[in-house]
């Protein structure tokens, strides 16, 4: 069934996107072989995406041999598709940062996609986030970030070291949401971290709720299906709301087969009506485990209105 609803979806989407997060390996062999398996797994399905959206974490440890062998052998293995790619940054992006505090920041895979032609992050290491689209759907990207000296650094939807220096304030982010209620067009958030009411983190995330009423659906990382250790209750849980909203999140996580349960990532189908069709991937069996369709409106107007307040607004 799921891959006849796959198929009959693929045939009407107007815009497709492959979305993954967390391959996460200290050890190029391990990298190799899960990029292995999503790879081979994704072009046996006819590359059947217009974009890829990576959500962070490409590569784990401080080994500086090691980080570059990892970052080349994703950046040929995604450069082979022959697809635009977004980036977002997670929190393992920054192990080499975390562990040579005394040295200006280095981020292998970061730096991999600004010098890559056609694929996006941030322009500069200390931003927050970037905007693209999806046809003439805005997609923001909600990234982790550090200073260009070191000085301070945002992962895990908080500030881990030099929070007397980070120069972000609620303002910040009251011109961000500003700008993404201004919006026209049914939009899609994706990050590292979720918003409150994911299965991790979501602190930092959360200072731009409420989030606009166009606001369609979350993608987010970081917390790997099938990770017992750090998932617990929600280890199996890839599909939650946004607290107070009617805004699904999708857990992307992860691809690897190592810490995770088995090498996954999401297709997502985008509708000329505004609608879409999101399909669960296990690339290790080469099967679709689940689909899901969100409702086109998350809710009635006049919703906010009557939401409890967030803290610190």
């Amino acid at each position: 069934m799921y891959e006849t609803l796959y198929n009959e979806s693929l045939s009407r989407a107007a815009y497709r996107v492959w979305i993954l997060s967390d391959l996460q390996q200290s050890r190029p062999e391990n990298t190799k072989r899960c990029l292995e398996a999503g790879i081979t797994d994704f072009e046996g399905l006819g590359r059947p995406a217009d974009q890829i959206w990576y959500l962070g974490d490409a590569v784990e440890g401080a080994d500086p041999d090691r980080l570059r062998d990892m970052c080349r052998l994703q950046e040929d293995a995604f450069a082979s598709l022959g697809l635009p790619l977004c980036y977002a940054t997670g929190n393992h992006d920054y192990d080499y940062a975390r562990t040579h505090r005394e040295e200006a920041p280095w981020m292998p895979f970061y730096e991999t996609v600004r010098a890559h032609p056609g694929w996006k992050t941030t322009e500069n290491c200390e931003d927050f986030w970037f905007r693209t689209q999806i046809g003439p759907y805005p997609v923001y990207f909600l990234c982790d970030h550090i200073s260009r000296e070191n000085a301070w650094c945002v992962t895990h939807s908080r500030v881990q070291w030099g929070e007397e220096a980070y120069p972000y304030t609620d303002k910040d982010a009251e011109a961000l949401r500003t700008r993404m209620h201004e919006e026209t067009m049914p939009m899609i958030t994706c990050g590292h971290c979720g918003f409150s009411g994911c299965n991790r983190d979501h602190a930092l995330m959360d200072e731009l709720l409420p989030l606009p009423p166009l606001e369609r659906i979350h993608f987010y990382g970081h917390s790997h299906i099938g990770d017992w250790v750090w998932g617990k209750k929600d280890t199996w849980r890839r599909i939650c709301w946004v607290d107070w909203h009617d805004v699904p999140q999708i857990d992307v996580s992860s691809f690897e087969n190592i810490r995770g349960e088995h090498c996954r990532s999401v297709l997502l189908h985008i509708y000329e009506d505004g609608g879409m069709g999101i399909f669960f991937r296990d690339h290790d069996h080469h099967r679709f485990t689940e689909a899901y369709f969100p409702a086109r409106e998350n809710g009635p107007d006049g919703w906010n209105d009557m939401r409890p307040k967030y803290g610190g607004q």
